[in-house]
């Protein structure tokens, strides 16, 4: 059984194949025979801090959808479809 040595420079090679391969964490450590916890341990290691304010950008929804609204998280999309869910998710950005 192989051991794959953890470097930072394997991981942060490893976080930038993710980005380009539009999986999910989940599928892309799978397809990689990768560790999901310690994948997870250096994502959250090599992500910058975020601050204590986090920009959100909202948008209208489409009435030809039934997104009620779309948030922008640090490059990534939210889709709400659910007014429960939007609530939700208001609720612990106020």
């Amino acid at each position: 059984m192989s051991r794959i040595v953890e470097s930072r420079e394997f991981w942060e090679h490893q976080l930038e194949k993710l980005k380009v391969s539009g999986l999910s964490r989940l599928q892309y450590c799978r397809d990689n025979k990768l560790n999901y916890d310690r994948f997870s341990y250096w994502l959250k290691k090599l992500s910058p801090m975020p601050s204590s304010f986090v920009p959100v950008k909202l948008h209208e929804s489409d009435t030809t959808t039934s997104i009620l609204c779309t948030i922008e998280l640090y490059g990534h999309l939210l889709k709400i479809h659910d007014l429960s869910a939007l609530s939700f998710v208001l609720e612990r950005l106020a």
